[in-house]
């Protein structure tokens, strides 16, 4: 039997090709790390290839030994004006889609659960999450009283039944994540009109727009949205709509229950995939171009004035770990205020909330997520601050 990392997450083939690959990424990229210990935290390579059988992207190198997602575990996007406006229009949505008035729903990586929130408040009647990183003592008790949250494991029995059983950001963080797709499908097999929601990176955009700041190690895998189709169905799910959302960097599939358990499901065909593998092919050629420019255009930033960096998720604390590795950057920001006072992992500097700038006083200041540009000029603006704005990214529409 093929080792972990030798065969693909989701279609389980092992012919794959090379597509990129960084050295010494710190593991836990999101967790929460005092700057003292931030130095020193655990690391591991991205060895990136792409299915030649399914067009998943994967970590050849990665271990699934390594990452945990315990209490000190912080991504919420939810402190942004922009991205909550996002997430309670979704909601709605689906409540209304779905005929979810009055229904039971579950959710799988649910945090502090402010989605089940804004589910409940459009109409559903319950709400179960799920994630081992909550803990209440830090993030509090659920906002709304018809939501439960435990830390504990998704059943993957069918014993939490709902009409709406879903994951956001959770499939590209698991070694295997059809398994996954099979629970949140028991939980819904026995609801009529059962949905089985599930959103993840768009990895199609990721290697179109050179969006290389996604690439971290705790997500084991990349889907496109042939991919992503296909790891539905081998769980026994029918692939009924398929989006993108929030810039085309959020990949969205709602499924139904299909009869039998998905086990003899084909993968696309060559003519479908092999387009696909060349543009992963030709990320990685991008990418490490991108690289050496992000660092040439560092310089010049410097030259001006101080420079901010907004944004202390994922994509910056990539790129402070490939670009800026030696704390170059003046100020570090973010709107979440559970991360103020927090380091990076693996490289110096604080995280602070928007008013210290007011000290730094940056004359640029890098976007690490170009939907928020609006949001970030209009921060800027009130606090009587002119800098000039740069995206992060290759390729942006900012």
């Amino acid at each position: 039997m093929a080792a972990l990392g030798q065969i693909c997450p989701v279609c389980g083939g092992s012919s794959a090709t090379e597509v990129f690959s960084l050295i010494g990424l710190p593991i836990a990229i999101n967790a929460q790390v005092r700057p003292d210990e931030a130095l020193s935290v655990g690391r591991g390579d991205m060895d990136l290839v792409v299915c030649r059988d399914c067009s998943q992207l994967y970590n050849r190198a990665f271990d699934p030994d390594a990452s945990a997602y315990d209490s000190g575990y912080e991504n919420s996007l939810h402190f942004s004006p922009r991205f909550r406006d996002h997430a309670r229009s979704l909601a709605s949505r689906l409540v209304a889609d779905h005929a979810l008035a009055g229904a039971t729903v579950a959710e799988v990586g649910a945090g502090p659960g402010h989605f089940l929130t804004m589910l409940c408040e459009a109409g559903a009647a319950r709400g179960f999450g799920f994630d081992p990183s909550y803990d209440p003592d830090r993030l509090g008790a659920p906002e709304h009283p018809a939501v439960t949250l435990s830390a504990s494991l998704f059943p993957d029995d069918g014993s939490i039944p709902a009409k709406l059983a879903m994951s956001q950001h959770v499939l590209e963080h698991l070694e295997d994540p059809v398994g996954l797709l099979r629970s949140l499908r028991a939980a819904v097999a026995t609801e009529p009109g059962g949905v089985v929601y599930s959103e993840v990176p768009n990895g199609e955009v990721m290697i179109d727009r050179c969006a290389l700041w996604d690439l971290i190690y705790e997500h084991y895998s990349y889907f496109t949205p042939v991919s992503l189709g296909y790891a539905a169905a081998r769980a026994g799910l029918s692939a009924d709509a398929m989006t993108t959302m929030f810039d085309d960097q959020f990949l969205a599939l709602e499924s139904s229950v299909l009869d039998g358990d998905g086990s003899v499901a084909e993968p696309r065909g060559a003519d479908v995939v092999d387009p696909l593998v060349e543009r992963a092919v030709a990320f990685g050629e991008q990418a490490r171009k991108r690289i050496a420019q992000a660092r040439s255009e560092m310089a010049r930033y410097l030259d001006v004035g101080p420079v901010a960096l907004w944004g202390a998720g994922s994509k910056g604390r990539t790129y402070l770990n490939v670009v800026a590795p030696e704390g170059q950057i003046g100020a570090i920001i973010d709107v979440n205020p559970r991360k103020d006072g927090y380091g990076i992992p693996g490289v110096p500097g604080v995280i602070r909330r928007p008013e210290s700038l007011r000290e730094v006083r940056p004359a640029t200041v890098l976007i690490a997520n170009p939907v928020y540009t609006d949001e970030i000029k209009a921060d800027l603006g009130e606090l009587g601050l002119d800098a000039s704005l740069r995206p992060l990214w290759g390729r942006s529409r900012a």
